[in-house]
C-alpha cells in the first residue's frame, strides 16, 4: 500500500466522521499553529483502529494531528495497550468509557489542548458545572454559589483548572462540523460575557457630604500636593509622586479597563478631598478589595468612613459581592480604625509580610461578608 492510497483512506475515513466542509485560509493557518501533519505509520494505525483519526485535513487534504498524537500509546505501555489503559480511567461505568474511547478514536476532541483521559473528564465536570452556574445565575446574577461554581468552571481555583486554561478557540470549520458555537464559545466565552463582566453603575454616587465619581483628566492638580508629602505616602504602597507621574497616574486611571479596578474621587462641594478605589477579584469575581485616602489638609472630618460605606454599598448591593477585604499597613492606626467603624473584621495579623520602603512590615487584613454587611443597615 503506497503513502498516497492511505491518505486517501484516512482522508475517506476522515470525511465519514465530520462530513465534507470547507477550511478557509484562516481554519489552515490555525491548524498549523496548533497542529502538525500525521506520519505514514500513525495513518496506518489509525485505519486499525488504535490511534485517533486526523483532527483536521487542511484545505488541500492534509492530515493534521496533536503534536503528541502518539504520546499517550507510550504512557499506555505500547499501542495493544492504550484501550484498556484508557477505560481504566471509568471504572465504575464502563459504558462511558467505551464512549468516550469511541470520541478519542474520532479525533473529535479538538477543543482540548491536552487530548487524554485526564483532560476529557475535567471538560466533563467543568461544563457540567458551568451548565448548572448559570442556571443558578440567570434566577439571580447575584447567587453566591452560582459564581462560585462558574469561576472554578471557566477560570479555575488552586488545584482544580477551569475550561480557560485547556481548551482551544477552534476554527470556523469547527462550528460547522459541530452545527454550532463552539465548546470555549459556549462555556467560557458566552458565561463570562454575561455574569462575569463587570458592569459599572451610574455615576456619579452620591452620599450626605460627597459625590464619588471616576478619575478624569483634570483631577492631576487636586492630588499633586498630597503625592509629594512624604508623610502622607509613608503608609501607602507607593511613594512620593512627581507632577508628571500623578499625571499618568490619574491618566491610568482615568481609563475604561476591564471594569475590575473602580477608583473614585471624592469630592465636597467640588473640591476633591480624597479617593477610594475597589477591586474585583476571586473566584467568580465575587469577592472585592477596598482602599481608600484622605488628602491630608482634609483629613479629621469623615469623609474617608463616608466614601468607603458608599463604595461598601456599591460593592454587596450593584455589584453583588460576596466579601470584601481591606489589606493596611500595621501601623496604619487612623485605617484600622475606620475599618472597624465599617463593622469589618481584622482576620489576619501577618507578621514582617511586606517590604515597604526599605523595611520589612507587619500588615492587617480586615474582612466584611454581604450578610454582616446586611445586618448593619437600618
Amino acid at each position: 500500500m503506497g503513502d498516497d492510497t492511505l491518505i486517501d483512506q484516512v482522508r475517506r475515513r476522515y470525511l465519514e466522521v465530520n462530513g465534507d466542509h470547507p477550511m478557509s485560509e484562516a481554519d489552515d493557518v490555525y491548524v498549523r499553529e496548533h497542529f502538525v501533519e500525521a506520519t505514514p505509520e500513525a495513518m496506518a494505525l489509525m485505519l486499525e483502529g488504535r490511534l485517533p483519526l486526523p483532527s483536521y485535513l487542511l484545505s488541500d487534504g492534509t492530515p493534521m494531528v496533536p503534536a503528541e498524537h502518539g504520546r499517550l500509546a507510550e504512557i499506555a505501555g505500547g499501542v495493544d495497550r492504550l484501550h484498556d489503559w484508557f477505560v481504566a480511567f471509568w471504572p465504575d461505568d464502563p459504558a462511558t468509557a467505551e464512549e468516550e474511547w469511541g470520541h478519542y478514536l474520532s479525533g473529535q476532541y479538538v477543543c482540548l489542548t491536552e487530548v487524554s483521559p485526564v483532560r476529557i473528564r475535567m471538560k466533563t465536570r467543568r461544563v457540567a458545572e458551568a451548565s448548572v452556574a448559570v442556571e443558578i445565575l440567570r434566577r439571580d446574577p447575584h447567587d453566591p454559589i452560582g459564581r462560585g461554581m462558574l469561576g472554578q468552571a471557566v477560570d479555575g481555583v488552586l488545584a482544580v483548572p477551569g475550561l480557560e486554561s485547556f481548551l482551544l478557540p477552534m476554527t470556523a470549520y469547527d462550528r460547522l462540523r459541530f452545527g454550532g458555537p463552539t465548546v470555549r464559545e459556549t462555556w467560557v466565552e458566552a458565561p463570562r460575557r454575561e455574569f462575569l463582566t463587570p458592569v459599572a453603575p451610574v455615576w456619579p454616587l452620591r452620599t450626605e457630604r460627597l459625590l464619588l465619581r471616576p478619575f478624569r483628566p483634570g483631577d492631576e492638580p487636586a492630588l499633586t500636593e498630597a503625592w509629594a508629602d512624604e508623610d502622607y505616602t509613608s503608609l501607602l504602597l507607593s511613594g512620593t509622586m512627581n507632577p508628571a507621574e500623578v499625571a499618568e497616574m490619574v491618566r491610568r486611571r482615568s481609563e475604561p479597563g476591564d471594569g475590575t479596578f473602580i477608583g473614585l474621587v471624592a469630592e465636597h462641594d467640588g473640591e476633591v478631598v480624597g479617593d477610594s478605589v475597589l477591586i474585583l477579584q476571586g473566584t467568580g469575581l465575587s469577592e472585592g478589595e477596598i482602599g481608600w485616602t484622605v488628602m491630608p489638609r482634609h483629613a479629621g472630618r469623615g469623609y474617608a468612613t463616608e466614601a468607603a460605606r458608599a463604595v461598601l454599598r456599591l460593592a454587596f448591593e450593584h455589584y453583588g459581592l460576596r466579601r470584601v477585604v481591606a489589606n493596611l499597613d500595621a501601623r496604619n492606626d487612623r485605617s484600622a480604625a475606620l475599618c472597624e467603624r465599617l463593622g469589618m473584621r481584622r482576620e489576619v495579623h501577618r507578621r514582617g509580610d511586606f517590604w515597604s520602603k526599605g523595611t520589612w512590615t507587619d500588615s492587617y487584613e480586615y474582612a466584611l461578608l454581604r450578610e454582616e454587611w446586611l445586618a448593619q443597615q437600618p
